[in-house]
């Protein structure tokens, strides 16, 4: 027996998700206000960093990349990209999903490139309504020119998709900060799905193409990306990596954070059973602590990682495997 929806039903699946859509805009606007230098959209607002402070990142993650291709020094934007773009296929810890993973041989390095970004984040002026922050955060290098099999991957940031799909909670805040490359040509197209999709659509898939047929019925088209601007990403919007050259690539930081104070928002979603990602989170006290009081240690070195992916593991989408050392007694 087929048992048909009654208007009624209808009327109050659409009411609730109009519901959970305002409230959501209600809290990403109280974090715009806080940290936003441009607001222009519903679901993304920029914040544009000091000088010093984006510098003061470049130079850590262009410490970590030397680092992960053996450099003794700290090499120049120019040299680190060409090096980057001669061992685009045989940097080990380079995965198919965009990610440059830290290892043993990398621990140092990266602490400072924690460290430099939690730094500049704590400036923000939001840090009484910040919950937990992903712990590490993201190096993406996105390369113009890619094989055919990584854009296959389920969960390939090509596709159109909104990272809930990807077990982020839907509550989450994306953050993307553009440090290096040809940012206009290895870019970011972002947007909304209808509103009433929006609460329906907060779930875990197993692809990305499981989402294809939700629309982008909003486009961002003026959020183009500028190095030194923080863009903040509403987890209920749509994105995806667009390449309209096949030469350079992009370098960028990205992590995800919740807030606090938003119990009833997280209560109107079915939590996930499982997600393709543990939960990377940690409380925000404990995040701002790495590089200062704790040191966040990979011992999986590089070599371990050549053959386990010779085995066919697959690919994490985000960095994970590590332990926290506390500095001091």
């Amino acid at each position: 027996m087929i048992i048909k929806e009654s208007p009624v039903d209808n009327k109050l699946q659409y009411d609730r998700a109009i519901a959970f859509s305002q409230l959501g805009d209600k809290l990403f606007n109280e974090l715009a206000e806080r940290i936003a230098t441009r607001h222009q959209y519903r679901l993304l607002f920029e914040h544009t960093l000091k000088t010093e402070l984006f510098q003061q990142i470049r130079v850590a993650v262009a410490g970590y990349i030397s680092a992960c291709l053996n450099s003794p020094i700290i090499l120049s934007e120019t040299e680190m990209l060409n090096r980057l773009l001669e061992a685009r296929n045989t940097l080990p810890n380079y995965t198919g999903t965009g990610l440059l993973m830290p290892k043993r041989e990398h621990v140092l390095a990266f602490n400072v490139f924690q460290k430099s970004v939690a730094d500049a984040f704590y400036q923000l002026g939001a840090n009484d309504i910040i919950d937990s922050v992903d712990l590490p955060v993201n190096l993406r290098m996105v390369y113009g020119q890619t094989n055919a099999e990584k854009l296959r991957l389920p969960f390939t940031s090509s596709k159109c998709h909104s990272d809930v799909w990807a077990g982020v909670p839907s509550d989450a805040t994306v953050v993307v900060l553009p440090l290096f490359g040809d940012i206009d040509n290895i870019t970011i197209e972002a947007g909304e799905m209808p509103r009433e999709m929006e609460l329906g659509a907060m779930g875990v898939m197993s692809d990305f193409d499981e989402g294809k047929d939700i629309p982008m019925v909003v486009s961002y088209t003026e959020a183009k990306l500028q190095h030194g601007t923080m863009y903040f990403n509403d987890a209920r919007g749509l994105h995806q990596t667009v390449r309209r050259k096949t030469e350079g690539l992009r370098i960028s930081v990205d992590f995800r954070f919740r807030r606090k104070f938003n119990e009833a928002y997280r209560a109107m979603v079915v939590p996930s059973i499982a997600g393709v990602e543990e939960d990377m989170s940690v409380p925000y006290e404990n995040w701002l602590k790495v590089g200062k009081e704790t040191l966040i240690v990979f011992d999986e070195t590089v070599e371990q990682m050549k053959q386990r992916q010779k085995s066919k593991v697959s690919e994490p989408l985000y960095t994970r495997g590590y332990r926290l050392v506390n500095m001091f007694d």
